[in-house]
């Protein structure tokens, strides 16, 4: 009759506004306001110059910013158009992880990135396994290979559950997913 996150908070103890607070979102269309990239990563929070760098770096966005002339201080346009879709996604993730979340919900954040963006934003997902539980929702298969644990759904019922090299083997729909995007 529990429900713990992360084996820190029985959700019993949390508020709404609390469990608000331990959940940060990214999804495919992010939005960039027309403000200065630090002040777009500390959106919402208190802003700490050394943390924004930290998330930065840890959505592997550090080295492209800090190639900007003025670095975390360069004013962005609203929607981020003075960015790749890739820059605006790991500016999207470094947010997410300026608030320090327990849980990071990733919906379709990647569909849209090219392949050296995606092995990126993987590459930053790959690094916060032991900070915080993410959960992903993806269609691309390359966004979920390296998953702990898989679900795939049909008809919104669960039809399988496992890791890819078990799924390929062993679960039809996934087969089904993998022969179509192959």
């Amino acid at each position: 009759g529990e429900i713990i996150i992360n084996e820190k908070y029985n959700l019993k103890d949390l508020t709404l506004k609390s469990l608000h607070q331990k959940i940060a979102y990214v999804t495919q269309r992010i939005y960039i306001f027309n403000d200065t990239i630090a002040q777009n990563i500390a959106y919402g929070q208190e802003f700490d110059e050394a943390r924004v760098k930290e998330a930065l770096e840890k959505a592997y966005a550090l080295e492209f910013i800090e190639s900007l002339d003025k670095g975390i201080d360069t004013m962005l346009t609203e929607n981020g158009n003075n960015l790749s879709g890739g820059q605006r996604q790991r500016i999207a993730l470094a947010r997410a992880i300026y608030k320090k979340p327990d849980i990071l919900i990733l919906d379709e954040a990647t569909s849209a990135l090219d392949n050296k963006s995606e092995a990126l934003i993987q590459k930053a997902l790959e690094s916060l396994k032991s900070e915080m539980i993410t959960i992903t929702v993806a269609h691309r298969l390359s966004t979920i290979e390296n998953a702990d644990a898989i679900l795939v759904f049909k008809e919104g019922q669960i039809v399988c559950r496992g890791q890819h090299a078990d799924l390929i083997n062993e679960c039809e729909e996934y087969q089904k997913l993998a022969k179509v995007l192959v």
